[in-house]
């Protein structure tokens, strides 16, 4: 059994393999933890059955699902650990004198684990809650710049500014975000006020997440 002890609400976390092989039980709160014992131990207890009283296999097997039917119906649930969500993506078109908070829709996708990322609108939706790590990449011309900022759900967490004033050639700043996201929460870069001049396309931009 592995445990860790995050950040901020001290929150748990606990990873089991599932009795049944279908991935891993996880569960992420102080509270979860009472239900986490009883629902392993009854799910034990209708293993052991098996080796302690003349059941048949398809008894046990109706014992264990009515067991994980009442911890399901507690909030007990069970995800799949081993399947990672993470994407990267890139812009392959340049991008010039964009309007007021315009989506910078970054069209290229290397990697999408999750299908969380929509390379059509730019958008990140999340699948599952959790805290979510995303950096994105701009880089401008000389004698222009590209100001952009991450946003959930509209709101405003952080910007980045690629400025080529004063500079030869294509400067490139990176910035950088966590992000506690709930099931459904959606992320994505857009231009800040009217300060989209330049942004190099042929993939020099770039933006990637991955749920930490």
């Amino acid at each position: 059994m592995k445990e860790s002890n995050t950040s901020g609400d001290a929150d748990l976390s606990f990873y089991l393999a599932d009795l049944d092989g279908g991935g891993d039980f996880i569960l992420q709160s102080k509270e979860n933890l009472i239900i986490f014992r009883i629902c392993y131990l009854m799910m034990s207890f209708a293993l052991l059955v098996a080796g302690t009283a003349h059941e048949t296999p398809q008894q046990v097997v109706t014992r264990y699902n009515n067991y994980k039917a009442i911890c399901d119906g507690m909030g007990f649930q069970n995800v799949r650990c081993k399947d990672p969500i993470a994407f990267q993506s890139s812009l392959t078109k340049t991008l010039q004198n964009l309007k007021n908070q315009e989506i910078v829709i970054f069209d290229k996708v290397s990697l999408n684990e999750g299908n969380a990322y929509d390379n059509i609108s730019g958008i990140f939706t999340a699948p599952l809650d959790g805290i979510y790590s995303f950096t994105w990449t701009i880089s401008t011309t000389a004698g222009k710049y590209f100001v952009t900022e991450i946003v959930l759900n509209g709101q405003y967490v952080t910007y980045n500014f690629a400025d080529g004033r004063g500079h030869n050639g294509h400067p490139m700043t990176t910035s950088h975000a966590n992000i506690k996201m709930k099931k459904g929460d959606k992320v994505w870069i857009r231009t800040q006020i009217n300060y989209g001049q330049y942004a190099h396309g042929t993939n020099w931009c770039y933006f990637s997440g991955k749920k930490m």
